[in-house]
């Protein structure tokens, strides 16, 4: 057979058990290193993100005096950015302890914390799209800053 992505989180439980021989502490480790990647991820995505907000703070009036277009962009790139960092404190960020869940049996358990993980990593993806598009608008107003300041020849 060949190897594909599970068509579910209760196909993937099932086959983390099956090569974990039921080992249940061994598989939730592994989820609980794939959480911390993701919030490893988001973290450095929210640096991104307070550096552009920094970066604005010291560059964007001269940006906005330049033009209208370049004055809509960085506000543009600045909302997307903050959008994109909103999502990954909310969605990523906030905690939700796996010791909350209602009794429940083992597989169950298993079954929950993948859920818990691809509802991230779908937050991650997302807040990063957002990000990539705020910071190419934030360019773009770069952009038009520097070639609308040319010296005249």
């Amino acid at each position: 057979m060949t190897a594909r992505r599970a068509r579910s989180a209760e196909e993937e439980a099932e086959h983390l058990l099956q090569l974990y021989e039921d080992n249940v502490p061994a598989v939730l480790a592994i989820l609980q290193s794939q959480l911390s990647s993701v919030a490893s991820r988001a973290q450095m995505l929210l640096q991104l993100a307070g550096l552009t907000i920094t970066v604005t703070g010291f560059s964007g009036a001269s940006i906005a005096r330049s033009g209208k277009p370049a004055a809509v962009l960085v506000v543009s790139g600045l909302v997307v950015v903050l959008i994109a960092a909103s999502q990954s404190l909310g969605g990523i960020l906030r905690i939700r302890w796996m010791t909350q869940l209602a009794p429940c049996s083992p597989r169950e358990t298993v079954v929950a914390a993948i859920r818990l993980r691809d509802d991230k990593t779908r937050v991650f993806s997302r807040s990063l799209a957002l990000l990539i598009v705020g910071l190419a608008l934030y360019i773009g107003s770069v952009a038009l800053l520097l070639l609308w300041n040319l010296p005249a020849q």
